[in-house]
């Protein structure tokens, strides 16, 4: 058994990352099984190319897939826990789909970008155990996702400071996903969907039983604040906000 490393550049925009605990003639197929499984869900969730949700979006719905309606799904339920904080079409608000049996019909343009990251980040991670590696870390441009025994720690940067500055935080992650949203990397770029302006604030990190959930909760945090904490409680999941007196951590 041993550990292994690999990164891939222009995944999703971004960059892949993965770390494997593996026997050594297993750690070749499992980095190419995570490989694949990101590029095939790319194919689902992409608003960059073509891919099934353009699709919806351009033809008004559809029939969706399974790993579609599964995120789907949370984000609806996100949207009603946060009282529309996270919401599946930030920039247009109101009802952004709807359900109608086997089908979905799709009323705005869906922006799953703050759930599809980290959904596609779980699932890379379950592709690799599925592959021979005993344990998991995958990294899809600062989603993480874990799956396996044993815990890895995850070092959270200040929201401003130079890049070798040390860490403010650190979490021990067992199974589960971290995600952040903030200003450090893009600037001022969230939404507040319940008010269709920017939403202000500096950094949001989320701990959770999935990258899926971390990823949905950690926008949900930066624009709700303190008031978020409550929220995340009941997802079992863990926050850590950067505001101008200094870091809060809950629930």
């Amino acid at each position: 058994m041993g550990r292994y490393g690999a990164r891939w550049e222009g995944v999703l925009g971004s960059f892949l990352e993965v770390q494997l605990l593996a026997p050594p003639w297993r750690a070749r197929r499992a980095f190419g099984a995570v490989l694949r499984e990101v590029r095939r869900l790319e194919g689902v969730f992409s608003r960059h190319r073509e891919s099934e949700l353009t699709r919806l979006v351009r033809q008004g719905g559809g029939r969706p897939s399974p790993e579609m309606r599964e995120v789907l799904a949370l984000a609806l339920h996100l949207q009603e826990a946060t009282g529309g904080a996270f919401h599946p079409a930030p920039a247009h608000g109101g009802e952004a789909f709807r359900f109608v049996g086997e089908e979905v019909e799709v009323l705005a343009p869906l922006d799953l970008d703050g759930l599809a990251k980290g959904y596609i980040a779980d699932k890379g991670a379950e592709a690799a155990l599925r592959a021979g590696a005993r344990a998991a870390l995958v990294n899809l441009g600062g989603d993480l996702a874990r799956k396996g025994p044993g815990r890895a720690e995850v070092l959270v940067e200040a929201p401003f400071g130079p890049d070798n500055a040390p860490p403010v935080h650190r979490f021990l992650l067992g199974e589960g996903g971290v995600a952040t949203s903030g200003v450090r990397h893009k600037g001022p770029h969230l939404l507040d969907p319940r008010k269709g302006r920017p939403a202000f604030g500096l950094q949001a990190t989320v701990l959770a039983p999935s990258a899926l959930l971390a990823d949905g909760l950690a926008k949900a945090l930066f624009v709700l604040k303190e008031e978020a904490f409550p929220v995340l409680r009941a997802f079992r999941a863990r926050g850590l906000l950067f505001t101008p007196e200094g870091p809060v951590a809950g629930p």
